[in-house]
């Protein structure tokens, strides 16, 4: 697997950005740091081998994720095939992980003031006046970037799906 500059220059990038909280997703899943270490660096490594598919991604960050995830699921099988006792528990909330959120998980899907806004609204259970004060504009204005932001994000997700 050979990576031109742009590949290795982003996917650097990517590391250095999603380590610690890839990290700790890992560690709090597998109760293990040796383990969480591994299942990160697996990541990467398949990230390097699918570079392509990885870089076409509308959310590289969620790419990585659920890459960490199957790693994980497949380390937890690997384990119990040779009748040691890793379980993964997928109800498991982790610890310490406020960050791989929705903020985490889908911010680089649509522009940051779109998003903000849509979460505002939507999260934030904010009116569409309060929103619209906040950041002054119309409330009409308003109505209408966060139906623009609500399709081309549904239209984003729908890409990774």
């Amino acid at each position: 697997m050979v990576l031109n500059d742009d590949q290795r220059r982003v996917i650097k990038a990517l590391y250095l950005e999603m380590y610690f909280l890839l990290f700790s997703y890992a560690q709090n899943m597998l109760s293990d740091r040796s383990l969480a270490e591994e299942a990160v660096q697996d990541t990467f490594r398949i990230a390097c081998a699918k570079a392509d598919k990885l870089l076409c991604s509308p959310n590289p960050k969620g790419w990585l994720l659920n890459t960490l995830k199957y790693v994980i699921k497949n380390k937890v099988r690997s384990w119990a095939y040779h009748g040691n006792s890793l379980e993964l528990d997928e109800n498991i909330i982790p610890g310490n992980c406020d960050v791989l959120d929705i903020d985490f998980m889908y911010s680089d899907l649509t522009n940051s003031e779109d998003y903000k806004l849509i979460k505002k609204i939507a999260l934030d259970k904010c009116s569409m006046l309060e929103a619209a004060k906040e950041i002054g504009i119309s409330v009409e204005a308003c109505k209408k970037r966060v139906q623009r932001a609500k399709k081309k994000l549904k239209k984003a997700l729908k890409k990774m799906v």
